[in-house]
């Protein structure tokens, strides 16, 4: 799987860190969110769960996302990303 560079979740998730380089964290967070309730599969959904997870106020916040995130790249078929999450399994 190669990441769709016309896709809009991950259009505006490069749009969010480009908003985090520029120190706008909270209007990141907001993006990141959007993509998040736009999400209509799970890579868009791991993609998208790995940058709300990035911007939680708490470590149980982080970790209930990076959870998802992880959930959800596990429910993806695809040998890129598993070889992505080999480091973490």
């Amino acid at each position: 799987m190669q990441f769709d560079a016309n896709n809009n979740v991950v259009k505006l998730c490069a749009k969010g860190m480009d908003l985090e380089g520029k120190g706008r964290k909270k209007e990141a967070l907001e993006l990141f969110q959007q993509t998040w309730n736009q999400a209509t599969n799970d890579f868009e959904k791991f993609t998208s769960a790995h940058y709300v997870a990035r911007h939680q106020e708490t470590i149980e916040e982080k970790l209930k996302w990076d959870k998802t995130a992880l959930h959800l790249a596990l429910k993806i078929n695809d040998d890129n990303v598993k070889e992505l999450l080999r480091p973490c399994i």
